[in-house]
Parts: structure tokens; C-alpha cells; sequence
């Protein structure tokens, strides 16, 4: 059983990275190293990252959103935050430019 949360979480990370990845590339436009794939893997480091450092900060969140659900123990909030900056970093190394039409 224990197995099985932990597998949650990390497939929740994934979702998160994926959704963050989606919204750079494909409405935002933005040219990101490696395509989709490559901001997916980007965001979900960053996903993981920003979870880990902002667990303590945005404990009361978990406790919010879980009241009563218990699925994961992932804060969303903090995971999002996480993936969006590491994006975002990923797209000003590569000077933020928009993807080519063609």
C-alpha cells in the first residue's frame, strides 16, 4: 500500500510537469530546449524541486486541499510554482523565443 502512494505522487509530478510543459509550448508558444519532451522533463525536476523546498512554507495548503480527500501528499501549489520558474528559466536561457510557424 505504501508503494502505491508514493507511485501516486510521482504520478501526480508527472501531470504537473506535463500541464506546465503544455502551457509554455503550445499556448504560450515559447521554443523550449528539447520541444514538449524536453519542458516536461524540465518541469517536472522543477516540480519536484519546488515541492521539496516549499513543503514547510505552504504546509497549511496541503492541510486545506486534503481535508478529507488523502489521495497524495503532494503540494500542488508549491509543485506548480517550482515547475513554472524552471520553465521559465529553461525558456530565458534560450532567449524566450517564440516557436517558428511553419
Amino acid at each position: 500500500m505504501e508503494f502505491a502512494k508514493y507511485l501516486i505522487d510521482f504520478l501526480v509530478y508527472i501531470a504537473l510537469g506535463a500541464l506546465v510543459s503544455w502551457f509554455f509550448y503550445y499556448l504560450r508558444r515559447l521554443d523550449l530546449f528539447g520541444g514538449f519532451l524536453g519542458g516536461a522533463v524540465v518541469a517536472l525536476i522543477g516540480a519536484i524541486l519546488g515541492a521539496f523546498l516549499l513543503q514547510k512554507p505552504l504546509n497549511f495548503v496541503i492541510d486545506a486541499l486534503q481535508d478529507g480527500l488523502h489521495i497524495s501528499n503532494v503540494n500542488i501549489i508549491a509543485a506548480l510554482l517550482g515547475g513554472v520558474v524552471s520553465v521559465m528559466l529553461l525558456s530565458k536561457i534560450n532567449n524566450g523565443r517564440k516557436r517558428k510557424e511553419y
